[in-house]
């Protein structure tokens, strides 16, 4: 009688533990902020100038979490779909893919870059990663699995001798 007591009181015991784990892993996580800041946009400037406000955008994505496919603040973005979310939020219909944005951009001499412009790279032999110049020598771009939206250098040790070119894809009304 009393084993079966003790029994029943580990099972119990045993059931309210699970029970306590299963629903904290049921718990709804919480979303990062700075996710939620950076969906954000209504702080920026739509100048007539789209190539600014490109690179505003895109440097309002800094801190997302990178994802391969995604192109938007919600679900993370890789580097074309950064440029691609970018672009399509002042109306340029571009490709999503950057070797189809490669394509599809205007060349622009290193010297003439202006905020907007992209920026592309060799990696791995091939065109495949791409950055928006934000200006003063510096971009912004999804660099890989694992890591965030962030800003380098065009002079980074790692990106510098992999540049393609730089490319235009959008078109400004005033110029």
């Amino acid at each position: 009688m009393k084993s079966t007591h003790l029994h029943y009181l580990y099972r119990s015991l045993l059931l309210a533990v699970i029970a306590v784990l299963l629903s904290s892993c049921a718990s709804t996580p919480k979303s990062s902020s700075k996710s939620t800041k950076s969906i954000n946009t209504s702080k920026i400037q739509h100048s007539g100038n789209k190539g600014l406000t490109i690179a505003q955008i895109a440097e309002a994505m800094v801190g997302v979490d990178y994802r391969y496919g995604g192109s938007n603040p919600e679900q993370g973005f890789d580097c074309s779909g950064l440029v691609y979310y970018s672009h399509t939020k002042v109306g340029e219909q571009v490709p999503r893919v950057s070797y189809a944005q490669l394509a599809a951009s205007d060349e622009v001499a290193k010297g003439d870059l202006q905020p907007g412009d992209l920026l592309f790279y060799r990696i791995n032999g091939k065109p495949s990663h791409v950055g928006i110049y934000i200006g003063h020598g510096r971009f912004v771009h999804a660099p890989s699995s694992g890591k965030k939206v962030s800003v380098s250098s065009i002079e980074n040790v790692y990106f510098k001798p992999r540049f393609i070119r730089a490319g235009r894809l959008y078109t400004d009304d005033d110029q």
